[in-house]
């Protein structure tokens, strides 16, 4: 059972809805505004969210629904959850609704059976709850004027619901969500990080279980010399599809843009949320149109005329092992009839191949798989004061490392000495330092390589746009 039942109320009509919360997610939302039909919805999101967590709010705007959404800013997350929900009854009249607890507006917390949640829902009315009513339009309000500047909204504290039944709703701070990140923590918050993929070691292998350790020596060079990988004394490993091998040990080759694009900080490599946004595609590991072809070879393993020339190699493979053991065959592989169970091993191949094709059927994984890099969000982490500081030092420390090579081509490194140059003396001397001096001059006004004004923030986010 789904909890989106906590939202719905069949024959009433959601006038307005409005949602306060650390995460957001799409498909909650279209259940939502599916269910609820309503006519105006307010979404206040933490200001560590990423830019298209708003891009998909502001999309459900439709003839007859308007959408607004901000930021809500805090010392660490905007951790409350809060939905509310102004109704026009089928007579007419007007009602509320509260829904608080610990479930974000995601489907991970309202579709059930996936997170264990507390929800707790609340009937309104005017007369009796006009604390709770007043907080949830100062958050509307706060949403529309935050175009012109950050609002501040009062907390509501220990308002009561019902005999012996308090809430307390939070003191926030609302930002308007269409500007770049106000600040150098936030951009920081905002970035991506980059690690390689590695896929399951199994993807594109058949692996055969012994049933005797190999012994070392003659008989595992026999084994190797028909083409049999050994993970294991007792395990043996085949690539079905010829080309495996090609691409398994490809260099790298990712220097030039990691050291381009990246800092390395505690985490990983570090880029920032527009250089993702648009230099993406160049984040790829060599030989990638090598494992374009290998998935696509795979995916024509649906045809069955092409599966049964891939598994009569295999099966060939099997029988030049069993050839290759002599005597001994029959220790180390199954056997029907003193003769070795094709059977057996065709059923262990069509198992695997079905496995990875369901795989390739995931096109997130396919994406992964290709590039060979994996592109993952910052942790937010912000409310950890002390783990927060440890990483933006890690940064800082890089753009120390990177000011005492002879010529560094890290072009975060090239614009943060830019922008700084003239606001301090030797800005990357201490990294301490260094993170002060871009909190304190983030948002000043430079001028940017052709002379316009812009400020030291947008500056430094258009990094990426010097190397072309």
């Amino acid at each position: 059972m789904d909890h989106y039942d906590l939202l719905a109320r069949p024959d009433w009509k959601a006038r307005s809805v409005l949602i306060v919360t650390p995460y957001v997610e799409g498909e909650f939302f279209q259940r939502l505004v599916k269910d609820l039909k309503l006519g105006l919805l307010t979404v206040v999101v933490d200001g560590g969210c990423r830019p298209d967590d708003v891009t998909m709010i502001q999309a459900l705007r439709s003839k007859g629904r308007d959408v607004q959404v901000a930021l809500g800013g805090a010392t660490g997350l905007v951790h409350a959850k809060v939905f509310h929900v102004e109704w026009e009854t089928s007579g007419g009249r007007t009602a509320h609704t509260l829904v608080y607890g610990s479930g974000n507006a995601t489907r991970q917390a309202f579709h059930g059976g996936i997170n264990a949640e507390l929800m707790c829902k609340a009937r309104l009315t005017a007369a009796s709850h006009g604390p709770v009513l007043d907080w949830a339009r100062a958050v509307r309000e706060a949403v529309t004027a935050a175009a012109e500047g950050s609002v501040t909204v009062e907390a509501a504290r220990d308002v009561a619901l019902a005999d012996g039944i308090f809430v307390r709703l939070p003191a926030i701070v609302v930002k308007d969500a269409t500007t770049k990140a106000s600040n150098f923590d936030l951009w920081l918050q905002r970035g991506r990080l980059a690690a390689a993929f590695r896929p399951d070691p199994s993807f594109l292998r058949v692996h055969i279980n012994l049933r005797a350790d190999l012994p070392p020596g003659t008989v595992e060079q026999t084994v190797l010399d028909v083409g049999f990988e050994m993970p294991r004394t007792r395990r043996l490993s085949i690539p079905y599809l010829q080309t495996v091998e090609d691409f398994d040990d490809a260099p790298d080759g990712s220097g030039h843009w990691r050291s381009r694009f990246f800092a390395l900080t505690q985490l990983g490599d570090w880029c920032s949320a527009t250089c993702h946004a648009e230099r993406n595609p160049v984040f790829r590991k060599a030989g990638h149109e090598g494992r374009v072809r290998l998935i696509g070879l795979l995916k024509e393993l649906v045809d069955p005329v092409q599966r049964d020339g891939v598994r009569g190699r295999y099966l060939d493979r099997v029988e030049r092992l069993w050839a290759a053991l002599g005597e001994d065959a029959g220790t180390f592989l199954s056997a029907t009839d003193g003769y070795i169970d094709l059977g057996q091993y065709a059923r262990l191949f069509e198992q695997r191949v079905e496995y990875d094709l369901e795989l390739a059927a995931d096109d997130e994984f396919c994406t992964r798989f290709v590039d060979g890099v994996e592109i993952i969000e910052v942790p937010r982490f912000r409310v950890d004061t002390g783990a927060w500081n440890a990483f933006v030092e890690s940064f800082a420390r890089q753009l120390h490392l990177e000011s005492i090579k002879r010529r560094s081509v890290s072009l975060i490194y090239q614009r943060v000495s830019a922008a700084l140059t003239g606001l301090a003396e030797d800005p990357f001397q201490d990294p301490r330092r260094t993170i002060k001096l871009l909190r304190k001059h983030w948002n000043d006004v430079i001028e940017d390589d052709e002379g316009e004004a812009t400020t030291v923030g947008a500056y430094v986010d258009g990094y990426q746009d010097i190397w072309r």
